[in-house]
């Protein structure tokens, strides 16, 4: 097998210049490379040359010959774009056709990039932002867009272009954070990766042993011990393990955004509660649940399973609390609602290849989410933390309740049966900890008996 030796393995150590190296700013970090779409080539040749100048690669395209184009681009950081591109047509005309352009060229995953419109009308701009953000564009939607006036660059070579982009953005400062976040995320990368490689002497010979390095840094993560592994996907598990250093390099990297969080009238919600709370259980799952790194026959303590099979021992079918039941209560008998379980085998025990073939699993359920619904849940034995959520194949957000009365030991078969046992999500860390905890704090509770 061939061997693929890093070029930095040869470079020679340059002598340090005595001339001073410019730091670039946020945006220029930002911005690799740059589209212009633009009907007049002789309007933008000086722009080629600013940007070239600046180490920014631009190709310019015309409206037609991004009609005859076969393919999307791949990521452009900047688009330079005339808003009329056609003569004789208005401005709603125009944008209609930029962003039927935007479909056949750019498409659904282009990356994160930004728009500089050249427009000397602010009503325009204004329209253009509004379409452009549509939610049923198919294509992917701009990290920012601003407005400036071409004519006022062109006149003096485009010199302070990209000073006054960053100076637009300085209005937008969720945008500017974000392009911020992506260049530190680029050089926290670049900078773990050199780390890795860093580990082994500078010997082309021992960068064999790079993959084994990467193998042990997967396998430390998931825990899972070699002759368990099967088909589970290790090569996930180790880019969560990356993200431990990856962290610690972006937050090294990051430059404070000016501004951010500073006006409180900024910061409320200006939508509806409902809206609101369909965004935070989106973002709760985000943060909670993996729907991604799912296999089926490997059961690992976080995995949660839709109980497919009503005859399981775990199917939970009556729930009582307060002395009502949950099928028979008119509040609950008709909520869309799942019956799920979750492993909960330590992660010491599995790690250590104690576990053998027997999973720990709780039961519980999961259902439209309703105050009334939680409070309903009160005891040291239910779960009902777990919400808002957004789950696949459910309208509303959901509550996930875990009742650790319905705890049980299964075969590890068992849960590998899709036809009793489905896989749906995976806990991640911080919820399974907090519930491992939690169900720790159940089952340890000796209480004692008092008379009175």
């Amino acid at each position: 097998m061939g061997l693929t030796v890093p070029l930095s393995l040869f470079a020679s150590q340059n002598k340090k210049s005595n001339q001073p190296i410019e730091s670039k700013s946020m945006l220029q970090n930002f911005i690799t490379s740059a589209l212009i779409i633009d009907d007049k080539e002789s309007e933008v040749e000086s722009l080629k040359k600013y940007l070239d100048e600046q180490d920014i690669w631009a190709k310019h395209f015309t409206p037609e010959q991004l009609r005859e184009k076969t393919s999307v681009f791949n990521n452009r950081k900047l688009i330079f774009l005339d808003l009329f591109l056609e003569e004789g047509q208005n401005e709603i005309n125009n944008i209609n056709i930029i962003r039927r352009l935007f479909t056949k060229v750019i498409g659904n995953d282009f990356g994160t990039y930004g728009i500089v419109l050249w427009t000397k009308h602010t009503d325009h701009f204004d329209e253009f932002v509004n379409r452009i953000f549509k939610s049923n564009n198919d294509f992917s939607l701009p990290l920012f867009a601003v407005s400036l006036d071409k004519t006022l660059y062109m006149n003096n070579n485009y010199e302070g272009l990209l000073e006054g982009v960053e100076e637009k953005l300085k209005e937008s400062v969720a945008s500017s954070l974000f392009i911020e976040w992506n260049k530190s995320v680029k050089g926290g990368s670049d900078h773990t990766i050199k780390m890795l490689y860093g580990l082994l002497d500078n010997d082309p010979k021992k960068y064999n042993s790079l993959e084994p390095l990467l193998y042990s840094l997967a396998l430390n993560f998931t825990g899972i011990p070699k002759e368990n592994i099967g088909n589970y996907d290790l090569q996930k598990d180790l880019i969560k393990s990356l993200m431990d250093s990856l962290q610690f390099e972006i937050s090294n990297r990051f430059n404070k955004i000016d501004n951010l969080f500073s006006d409180p009238k900024k910061l409320n919600f200006n939508i509806s509660k409902p809206e609101r709370e369909l965004i935070f259980s989106k973002l709760n799952t985000l943060l909670m649940l993996d729907n991604q790194n799912l296999a089926q026959d490997s059961p690992i303590p976080g995995n949660i399973y839709e109980i497919v099979n009503d005859s399981s021992s775990m199917y939970i079918k009556t729930i009582t609390k307060q002395d009502k039941d949950l099928n028979t209560d008119p509040d609950y008998k008709d909520i869309p609602k799942r019956r799920i379980c979750i492993e909960m085998t330590p992660p010491c025990d599995f790690a250590l290849g104690k576990k053998k073939k027997f999973s720990r699993v709780v039961g519980g359920l999961h259902m439209d989410y309703d105050p009334a619904i939680k409070s309903a849940f009160v005891g040291e034995n239910f779960y009902t933390f777990l919400y808002p959520i957004k789950l696949d194949g459910f309208e509303k957000p959901q509550i996930i309740i875990f009742d650790f009365y319905h705890f049980q030991t299964l075969t590890e078969d068992d849960l590998k049966d899709d036809n009793s046992y489905k896989i749906i999500y995976r806990a991640k860390d911080k919820l399974f900890a907090d519930i491992l905890q939690k169900l720790s704090s159940h089952t340890a509770r000796l209480g004692i008996g008092i008379l009175q």
